[in-house]
């Protein structure tokens, strides 16, 4: 409610039109009332506001890390449908130390240590935390002093959740010296030491690194090998995650098993996280989307925007549904039977052209949009009705590597 009231303000100073989103998890029976009641409270100050309901099943284990993920979702989809410049999120300096203790007590990484983005980018739009340094007891005073009463949620009490645990124990923690304002210099420390790792990593893909749009990159593995470790986990994990449309990162120990693949030289190829990787030749290391035994197709209806694989954003605006999916070997082989397979896709290695993208019509046409005249007929795919784009969720090194050094020099300057 805090960050909702001092958006509004300003907002209508500088012209910017805000919409505040509510997220109905519909993990409790007055959850919907609860929404209801902010939308009424916001519609009295002349603030557009929406609810967004995450329906279907709930997982048993895992329930926060689902919400999570879930309201990320939500909120991330609405925001593009609106075109928003920015998705602002209300963490403050608490949420940061809580974080700070359970990263801590898992023993995280710097990375890790850096605790909650300040910025960052999420489903293709900026998300913002600019209440990350600011006290909570600073923000209920400014409800307070703005006559504005607030909701406090019941799952904050309860003890099932690390973070309620961690949050209970703060009394002893500011004894022992690490109160929320120390904590959250020290992720600022890490933090520091994160965006110079992302800098360095950005200037190594754009010196060694082939990032292809249609979801797949190449590396020199001998620049790879020759990268500090912290740099080399930092790299691969990234790119494994983004190219196999991960939440996460694959976890340490599997990293680590593949580091020792890459060092050793066995085997041509292995897959993780999603991917399959494999050296090629003149030095080159090949991440590409692993292709699942089961590739079922996913139906396109026309209405928007949607996202497929957690790595592409499609839309489709035809009358008729097509279904979308891997290419698969037994595609390429229609494709390669109707003699439409063009020259670019047999550049390709099979491993790759097996998991870009592919849509199948109601005809039982299939068409491959990152290969050239790939209709299984004569009749061509209508101009403007389909659309996919590279997006994953997470980027390769936080979207640092889309930007050239130039861009950089000249934004710095």
């Amino acid at each position: 409610m805090a960050l909702c009231l001092l958006l509004a303000r300003w907002c209508r100073a500088h012209g910017h039109r805000l919409v505040a989103m509510t997220v109905d998890h519909g993990l409790r029976a007055d959850s919907a009332a609860e929404a209801g009641r902010v939308s009424g409270w916001l519609a009295a100050r002349g603030i557009e506001h929406e609810i967004l309901t995450w329906r279907g099943v709930k997982p048993v284990s895992g329930l926060q890390a689902a919400a999570r993920s879930a309201r990320f979702a939500l909120l991330t989809d609405r925001a593009a449908s609106l075109g928003a410049r920015g998705l602002f999120l209300a963490h403050h300096v608490q949420d940061q130390a809580e974080t700070m203790v359970m990263r801590l007590a898992r023993g995280s990484g710097p990375d890790g240590l850096a605790g909650i983005r300040s910025r960052q980018m999420r489903d293709g739009i900026p998300v913002l935390r600019p209440l990350l340094p600011v006290p909570p007891g600073s923000l209920r005073a400014h409800c307070l002093a703005e006559g504005q009463v607030w909701v406090e949620d019941p799952s904050n009490r309860d003890r099932r959740f690390e973070r309620v645990r961690v949050r209970q124990q703060g009394k002893g923690m500011t004894d022992a010296g690490l109160d929320a304002a120390r904590l959250n210099r020290l992720a600022q420390a890490f933090g520091r030491l994160r965006d110079w790792s992302e800098i360095r990593l950005a200037d190594f893909l754009i010196e060694f690194g082939d990032l292809d749009p249609r979801g797949f990159v190449t590396l020199s593995l001998s620049a790879v090998l020759n990268l500090p470790l912290p740099l080399r986990v930092k790299l691969l994990s990234g790119l494994l995650q983004s190219i196999g449309g991960l939440d996460y990162p694959p976890r340490a120990e599997r990293m680590s098993r593949f580091l020792s693949w890459l060092d050793d030289g066995h085997g041509a190829r292995t897959t993780l996280g999603g991917c399959l990787v494999w050296r090629g030749r003149d030095d080159r290391l090949w991440i590409a989307r692993e292709t699942p035994r089961e590739t079922g197709p996913e139906m396109l209806c026309g209405q928007g925007m949607s996202r497929w694989d957690g790595r592409f954003d499609v839309s489709w605006s035809g009358v008729q549904p097509v279904w979308i999916h891997m290419l698969a070997r037994k595609g390429e082989r229609r494709l390669r039977l109707s003699g439409s397979m063009g020259k670019p896709g047999l550049a390709l290695p099979v491993g790759v052209r097996a998991s870009l993208p592919a849509v199948t019509d109601l005809d039982g046409r299939l068409f491959a949009p990152h290969l050239s005249d790939t209709w299984t007929s004569l009749r061509p795919l209508e101009a403007g009705l389909f659309h996919i784009e590279f997006r994953p969720a997470v980027p390769w090194v936080a979207n640092a590597f889309r930007a050239s050094r130039d861009d950089r020099a000249a934004t710095n300057d």
